[in-house]
């Protein structure tokens, strides 16, 4: 059984050791769409998932719909990133997942990089990030802000939430119909700082150090 000042030590250490740790831990895989798994070019050029197979797209599921794949060599270039691309509008909007652990109290990130489908899509092109409760809008609109054929360009979103310590799922997902839509590159999930009631738990442990370490010196002092 621990005495209570190997217990506050204890509770004080593993929360501080928490912290220290948070912010190098990236939590998805593929994000950046490389890791093309065993998907082979259509006759258009690109890669394409769908619901269900036949190639499956690695840490990731397409729950609906298609999703494409483009080489940052093609017209549909440069990547944000790295070698490849997607078009959350495959043959049709698409919608894909990858689930993760989460800690009670943690502070996440989700970051991502975005453009839009240059040869066809709508002048505005929209779709949804959402993860833990929360959510972001995503519009790329035609007015030359992202590039064009062979010249894409691209902006970066992000939002925040609260681990709940339950697994939780990033969702990407297209909000316009057709085969031509936004396009996303880099998508990261990464774990920051707790939130401050975890660092109430590391004061307090401390304190509760301090408190029976002066108890201790009292009773010393007694005898």
């Amino acid at each position: 059984m621990l005495k209570p000042i190997a217990f506050a030590a204890a509770v004080a250490v593993s929360a501080l050791a928490t912290t220290a740790s948070a912010a190098t831990v990236e939590l998805l895989t593929n994000g950046g769409f490389d890791d093309i798994g065993t998907a082979t070019p259509e006759g258009w050029g690109g890669l394409t998932y769908y619901a269900g197979g036949p190639a499956l797209l690695p840490g990731w599921t397409v729950e609906a719909g298609s999703v494409d794949l483009t080489d940052t060599s093609s017209a549909w270039g440069p990547a944000g990133g790295g070698q490849y691309s997607l078009d959350i509008n495959g043959w049709s909007a698409g919608t894909i997942a990858q689930s993760f652990a989460t800690v009670l109290g943690r502070l996440y990130t989700v970051s991502f990089n975005y453009s839009r489908n240059p040869a066809n899509a709508p002048y505005t092109a929209t779709a949804t990030v959402s993860a833990g409760g929360q959510s972001l809008d995503v519009t790329a609109l035609g007015d030359g802000a992202f590039g064009g054929l062979g010249s894409m360009a691209w902006q970066s979103g992000t939002f925040t939430f609260v681990g709940t310590g339950n697994t939780e799922t990033i969702r990407l997902a297209a909000t316009i119909p057709g085969n031509a839509g936004v396009f996303f590159d880099n998508v990261s999930v990464t774990a920051g700082v707790p939130e401050p009631s975890t660092w109430a738990i590391a004061i307090m442990g401390f304190g509760l150090m301090g408190a029976a370490l002066r108890r201790r010196r009292m009773a010393a002092v007694r005898i």
